[in-house]
């Protein structure tokens, strides 16, 4: 497989996702009124901060690599904005769009949305990490799950 971009590029990546991640579920976690549903999109933030930290460090510990072209640069933009649905994030840190999600019921699938993307993305980075960082990343894609099933759990709850 041909390497057209850097991991590390691809790590920073997924820190400014994990962020805005985080920064939704801080945001839903402040405006809800459910105390079941703060304390998972509470426990969610935490995640993320630890997701944050650790995708920091892979990237860290990358080596810093310029030597691909611009044309390399674009491709891999493109490639990696079609991985993820942008649109998912475009107004996410706005407190008028999480209202909007907790009152029309969705929080839970837009949160789905973000870890399913959060592990489309994780696994797309995999082939250009050391065995150990693939660990790391496939413990983060394993956590991503956990997090889709409490989603899901929760929603169901509370429809109840």
């Amino acid at each position: 497989m041909a390497v057209i971009f850097s991991a590390r590029e691809v790590a920073e990546a997924a820190v400014e996702k994990e962020r805005q991640r985080r920064s939704f579920y801080a945001t839903v976690c402040e405006l809800s009124t459910n105390d079941k549903m703060k304390a998972l999109f509470q426990f969610l933030t935490e995640e993320e901060d630890r997701h944050v930290t650790a995708f920091s460090q892979i990237r860290d510990g990358l080596p810093q690599d310029d030597s691909h072209s611009d044309e390399y640069t674009d491709d891999m933009e493109a490639y990696m904005d079609s991985v993820i649905d942008d649109r998912l994030y475009s107004k996410i840190d706005s407190k008028e769009f999480v209202q909007k999600a907790i009152s029309g019921q969705n929080v839970f699938q837009l949160a789905i949305g973000f870890e399913k993307d959060a592990i489309l993305y994780f696994r797309e980075f995999l082939p250009y990490l050391t065995e150990a960082d693939q660990k790391i990343v496939e413990e983060l894609i394993n956590q991503e799950k956990g997090h889709i099933r409490m989603l899901a759990d929760m929603e169901k709850r509370l429809a109840e």
